[in-house]
């Protein structure tokens, strides 16, 4: 209650010093009054130009999809009972894909970074939108719920991915405990542990249903697009690939021209998991160009063997080396051992060629259509 009330007196500020509608011209906010007899939060006029319009607002300091979704069919019940009139949401800042949401459903949004979509057909309509703000937006606002595009938390986002299907709480804790018992397996390590607590699957997935990426079915949870799910974790994923990128330290490459050379010379120098990326995408996207192999390694006593690899004579045909440190250990969820070389999932290298940009887009594209959505079909 304490933050509505602060966002309330935030907002109206706002809205007499004409912030959300700055920059376009001939546009006011006119006559706004509070706590109005229409039991709205404010109500005020909007003119462009010699148009004006009556909007009336309700304050909202976080607005999840969820939240947009349960009030579509009320803002389109009470647009055709007061067809003259604009109901809108007024809220700190909406994401591109809330702002989206709402255009789709047809709820009026102005929020305070100057994004706006009114529409009242046959009388008024303003919209702008792409306005960006340094604040949290209104979608990821609440503490309550992780970011589920990061850390240990995308793990989730990586069974979703791999095996799209119901899927109950338990079911997954059980899918990364039997992941981590193959990985290990494979390396003939225990260093790595996909699992995490019961907890952080349920506000994971509590999460994922506030933002609509999920539906649940009972107590099981289905994703029912898991393409604009995987785009939208590429695109966060992209700043977060770039940092790591400073970590990482490049070699000359004397272990061979081929992923399968370059792997058996690895294996002779790193002790634990490692998987190759993007390269190793050759077999389900062939047009990939091998001009630099990427490796994710764990942090450990393998990096002073690595780094001397500067000073081995290597063949200027072969790729150079490239070796990444992981932000998570889920990278190596799903990783393909039935190849001749260790490879990380196609959703992870998707997620890496897609970061990478330029033409390894086209790559990860072609990736996507052949290799994933291919497979989600026949899932």
């Amino acid at each position: 209650m304490q933050r509505e009330s602060q966002f309330e007196r935030q907002a109206l500020a706002s809205l007499r010093a004409q912030i959300p509608v700055r920059d376009l011209p001939g546009v006011r906010i006119r006559a706004i009054k509070t706590q109005p007899e229409d039991a709205f939060d404010v109500r005020f006029e909007l003119q462009s130009g010699k148009r004006r319009i009556v909007v009336l607002g309700e304050f909202k300091s976080a607005v999840p999809l969820k939240l947009l979704e349960d009030i579509a069919p009320w803002i389109r019940r009470m647009k055709s009972l007061r067809p003259g009139v604009s109901f809108a949401l007024i809220c700190p800042a909406l994401s591109p894909r809330a702002q989206t949401y709402c255009i789709e459903q047809g709820i009026d949004f102005i929020d305070l970074a100057g994004n706006i979509s009114i529409n009242v057909p046959g009388e008024f309509t303003l919209q702008r939108v792409g306005m960006r703000t340094n604040d949290r937006t209104g979608e990821s606002a609440s503490a309550v719920f992780p970011n589920v595009f990061s850390g240990r938390y995308s793990r989730i986002l990586r069974v979703l991915l791999e095996k799209p299907r119901a899927w109950t709480l338990t079911e997954i804790s059980k899918e990364l405990a039997v992941e981590t018992d193959k990985i290990a397996k494979a390396f003939s390590t225990q260093t790595l542990q996909f699992a995490i607590s019961l907890g952080a699957i349920s506000k994971t997935l509590s999460s994922l249903d506030e933002q609509l990426w999920v539906r649940r079915q009972g107590s099981s949870i289905i994703v029912p697009e898991p393409r604009r799910l995987l785009v939208e974790w590429a695109e966060k994923y992209k700043d977060r690939y770039r940092w790591r990128l400073r970590s990482s330290f490049e070699t000359p490459n004397p272990l061979g021209s081929t992923l399968a050379d370059i792997n058996s010379g690895l294996r002779s120098i790193i002790r634990g998991p490692y998987a190759f990326t993007a390269a190793a995408a050759a077999s389900d996207a062939p047009f990939v160009d091998l001009d630099r192999i990427d490796i994710y390694v764990l942090p450990s006593r393998n990096e002073p063997k690595l780094r001397q690899l500067d000073g081995r004579p290597g063949s200027d045909m072969a790729p150079g080396l490239r070796f990444l440190y992981p932000y998570d250990e889920g990278v190596f969820l799903y990783a393909r051992m039935d190849t001749s070389v260790p490879r990380v999932s196609n959703i992870q290298t998707y997620l890496d060629l897609y970061a990478r940009g330029g033409r390894d887009l086209k790559q990860a594209d072609y990736l996507l259509e052949n290799a994933i959505a291919a497979r989600w079909k026949t899932a």
